[in-house]
């Protein structure tokens, strides 16, 4: 299983009618893929990540990287592990509108360009969206269930969920 990480700028900030449709359509297009994955946006900054076969996130992440609605695509990090730590959805949208998810260690990323600047770091970007795909499930909640999901194998998936 394929994990893929990355970050990137929005050209302009887009509404979130638009946004979810972003994610409406990656839905669709992943579950044809067999790829999970979570998308978060914060002030025009996007992390996602992507899991799956490696053809099919090549070809999912090909197609993301001629997306025109963004710029400053970086591959932030791209490993193997046995399951998957994003599963439960073939995408979803994390808004980070809820002041409760910028609690503690993430107070210091509130702010757009704090956030933009640290989140060109792996580790950082990682934990945001861990955390954003706890929080989701919590909102839509599906709790019980998400939590086998963010608990994968991974360290940082575990310690980022707050388990």
């Amino acid at each position: 299983m394929l994990t893929l990480l990355y970050r990137s700028d929005a050209v302009a900030l887009l509404p979130f009618s638009a946004l979810a449709d972003i994610c409406m359509r990656s839905s669709y297009n992943n579950r044809h893929l067999g790829v999970t994955g979570f998308l978060i946006e914060h002030e025009g900054t996007f992390l996602q990540v992507l899991e799956g076969e490696a053809d099919a996130v090549g070809i999912l992440f090909a197609r993301i990287s001629s997306d025109r609605r963004h710029q400053n695509l970086a591959m932030l990090g791209r490993w193997e592990q046995p399951e998957r730590s994003f599963g439960f959805w073939a995408m979803n949208f994390g808004p980070l509108d809820n002041p409760d998810f910028w609690d503690g260690e993430f107070a210091s990323l509130r702010r757009g360009e704090d956030f933009r600047r640290k989140s060109c770091d792996p580790e950082t970007a990682l934990a945001v969206l861990c955390r954003a795909y706890a929080f989701a499930g919590k909102v839509a909640r599906a709790d019980p269930v998400i939590g086998d999901f963010v608990m994968g194998p991974s360290r940082a998936l575990r310690r980022s969920a707050g388990a």
